[in-house]
C-alpha cells in the first residue's frame, strides 16, 4: 500500500492505551476492530505518532504483564512516525530531544519559530516500522520501567508545586537589593512557612495523596531550595546574582530594572538549555545566545501557562501532557483531552500569531474517531 502525503497524527496517550488494550482484550468484536484500526488509519492517509512520553505512560501501569504485552504489540505495528536526533541510531525522542534540536536550529541561523519548527521537523521526523523506534528487545523496557516508576513521585512534586510562589516576583532587583537580609531566626521561620505551604499545595494538588507523602514532597522541595541558598553573610545583590548564576544567568544580565519573574523565566530557560547541551554538541556558553522567543517548545509551554485554565488538580501525568502539547507544532494533527483543548483555544484567542505554529488540534472521545469519516470532531483551530 502506498501513502500519498500522509498526515502525521499524534493520538492522546489514552487513545494509544485503549487501542492496544482492545487489540489484546477478550472481547472479539473490540479486538477485531482494534487490530484493523491501523490499516484504516493508513487508508485514511494518516500515520500515528509515538513519543517517549506516550511510552512512559503506557508502561507505568500496575501490571507488569500488561506493560510487557503493550510493548510486544507496539513492536508489531508496521508503520508509525516518531522523532529522533539525526546522530542517534536508535531510540525514540522526548521533549529534551526536541529542545536540543530547536537550539541547534536557532544556533544555525533559523530566523523565527516557524523556521526553527520546519528545520527541526525535517531533522527529526521518522516513519517506519514501530520496531525501529521501540527496538526489538522487550527486556530493555522491562529494565526501563522500574526507573520510570521511580520518577513518578518527582513528577508529582514538580506538577504539584510548580505554581507555588514564595515571594512577590514583580519586585525588581534594584528594589530587593536595597533591603537587608533577614536575621537567622526570621529566615528559619520563613523557611518553615514555605515548607508548610508546600505541604498544603501537595495535598490540594491530588486528594489521593496522604499528608505523609505531601510532607515528603515538601522535604524534597526544601532540600533543593536550600542546596541553592547562598552564604549567610552575602549582601542581597550578590545573593541574587549567585542564585541566578546557578541557573546559567550571567552577572551582567541581572540588572536593577529586571523583575524576579523575568529572571526566573530566563533562569528556567537556561536550565533547560544546560540539560540538553550535551545532545547539541555545542558548548553551554554558546547556547546562551539562543533566544527563548525562537524556540517553539518554549513559546507553546509559556503560552499555555499564561492563558490556560488553573488546575484544581495537578497530577504527575500533567507533565506528560505539557510535553505532548509541544507536538502541536510538529505533527499534522494533535489529539488532546478537553482541558488541554480549551487551553489551546484560549492561547489562540490571546496570541493569534501562534496559530501559524500549529497543525490541527482536536479532541476525540474514542481512538477510532481518529479515522476520517467518523462522527465530526471538534472544529480545529487551524487546518494544516
Amino acid at each position: 500500500m502506498s501513502l500519498i502525503r500522509p498526515r502525521v497524527v499524534a493520538p492522546d496517550t489514552s487513545h494509544w492505551a485503549n487501542w492496544i488494550d482492545a487489540a489484546l482484550g477478550s472481547d472479539p468484536a473490540k479486538r477485531y476492530a482494534a487490530r484493523h484500526f491501523h490499516e484504516r488509519l493508513l487508508d485514511a492517509g494518516k500515520v500515528p505518532f509515538l513519543s517517549w512520553h506516550h511510552l512512559e505512560e503506557l508502561l507505568c501501569v500496575d501490571s507488569t504483564a500488561n506493560a510487557r504485552a503493550r510493548v510486544t504489540y507496539l513492536q508489531a505495528v508496521p508503520m508509525i512516525a516518531w522523532m529522533r536526533l539525526p546522530d542517534e541510531r536508535d531510540g525514540i525522542g522526548a521533549i529534551t530531544d526536541i529542545i536540543a534540536a530547536e537550539a541547534i536550529a536557532s544556533d544555525a541561523g533559523c530566523a523565527d519559530v516557524v523556521a526553527v519548527r520546519d528545520h527541526v521537523r525535517s531533522m527529526m521526523m521518522r516513519t517506519g516500522p514501530a520496531v525501529e523506534a521501540v527496538g526489538s528487545e522487550g527486556w530493555v523496557w522491562g529494565v526501563a520501567r522500574p526507573v520510570m516508576l521511580q520518577r513518578r513521585p518527582h513528577l508529582g512534586m514538580v506538577t504539584a508545586l510548580s505554581g507555588m510562589r514564595t515571594m512577590d516576583e514583580s519586585q525588581t532587583v534594584g528594589e530587593l537589593a536595597r533591603k537587608s537580609r533577614r536575621p537567622p531566626e526570621e529566615w528559619r521561620a520563613a523557611m518553615a512557612g514555605i515548607h508548610a505551604k508546600a505541604v498544603r499545595e501537595a495535598v490540594e494538588a491530588d486528594p489521593r495523596r496522604s499528608v505523609e507523602e505531601a510532607r515528603a514532597m515538601a522535604d524534597d522541595f526544601m532540600a533543593r531550595v536550600l542546596e541553592l541558598a547562598p552564604a549567610d553573610d552575602m549582601p542581597v545583590r550578590d545573593m541574587i546574582v549567585a542564585t541566578y548564576a546557578g541557573q546559567g544567568v550571567d552577572a551582567d544580565e541581572v540588572r536593577d530594572e529586571c523583575t524576579i519573574a523575568e529572571l526566573s523565566r530566563l533562569g528556567t530557560f537556561r536550565s533547560h538549555l544546560r540539560v540538553v547541551a550535551e545532545k547539541t554538541n555545542l558548548p553551554f556558553e554558546r547556547l546562551k545566545r539562543v533566544r527563548m522567543e525562537a524556540l517553539p517548545s518554549w513559546r507553546i509551554g509559556q503560552a499555555l501557562r499564561r492563558h490556560g485554565q488553573k488546575r484544581a488538580l495537578r497530577l504527575g501525568s500533567d507533565m506528560h501532557d505539557e510535553h505532548l502539547a509541544v507536538l502541536a507544532a510538529y505533527t499534522d494533527e494533535l489529539y488532546v483531552d478537553k482541558r488541554t483543548h480549551e487551553d489551546f483555544r484560549r492561547v489562540i484567542q490571546k496570541e493569534p500569531e501562534l496559530a501559524r505554529l500549529f497543525g490541527r488540534v482536536a479532541k476525540a472521545s474514542r481512538y477510532d474517531d481518529l479515522v476520517a469519516g467518523r462522527p465530526p470532531l471538534e472544529d480545529p483551530f487551524r487546518v494544516a
